[in-house]
């Protein structure tokens, strides 16, 4: 039953769009992130493997970009993981790849959990063009709500190398339907360095096998 629902939602997702801009257009001000991810625990080992794929739109009209996400990881201590990613990237008129380097310590107290998670990434185009470097610093905190499925979070990242060049300002919510089910929906203020801000809403689905 899970693999059908899994099956089912990421074609609905990953359903096309149209994808008729080639620069960033006049009013880019606003979009929409669609998603799924599909995370493994491989048994009682510290390993885990995730799948994420995301498609991304200006005022849900027509087709930004759209990437997938193939994540391997280990649990080094309870409160800490490594993880190494890399995606593939199809934007208006470039593909790219990334390679994503992960390090996550957690804290909980009672039902608050608070994350910092400092991520490293390479780009690279397949034309073979010019690459470039970031590094991502997260800080997350999530309110299990007792007696319900609601956990509500805000989180910041910081998008840096060398000088700040984006943040995100995260507002959202997950609801766990099940074990293995889980909506994620989030507002996002997305500032940017010499362009317009952002607003971003975001729902997708999470999916633990």
């Amino acid at each position: 039953m899970k693999k059908i629902v899994v099956l089912i939602c990421c074609c609905l997702l990953a359903l096309p769009v149209s994808s008729r801009a080639q620069e960033v257009p006049e009013g880019w001000e606003f979009g929409g992130w669609e998603f799924f991810e599909v995370y493994h625990n491989f048994g009682n080992s510290p390993f885990f493997g995730s799948f994420y794929f995301e498609h991304d739109n200006f005022h849900y009209k027509y087709f930004d970009c759209w990437y997938t996400r193939t994540i391997l990881g280990a649990k080094i201590f309870p409160w800490l993981k490594a993880d190494v990613g890399y995606d593939f990237m199809k934007e208006p008129s470039a593909l790219k790849h990334k390679l994503i380097l992960d390090v996550t310590g957690t804290l909980k107290s009672g039902n608050f959990n608070v994350s910092l998670r400092e991520r490293y990434l390479h780009t690279w185009t397949h034309s073979g063009g010019p690459q470039a470097n970031e590094l991502r610093s997260r800080l997350k905190v999530q309110y299990d709500v007792p007696h319900t499925r609601w956990s509500p979070y805000l989180a910041v990242e910081f998008i840096s190398w060398g000088q700040w060049n984006k943040t995100r300002h995260y507002v959202g919510s997950l609801y766990n339907f099940n074990s293995w089910l889980q909506l994620e929906t989030y507002y996002i203020y997305y500032t940017h360095n010499g362009k317009p801000a952002q607003h971003i809403l975001g729902i997708g689905l999470n999916f633990t096998l």
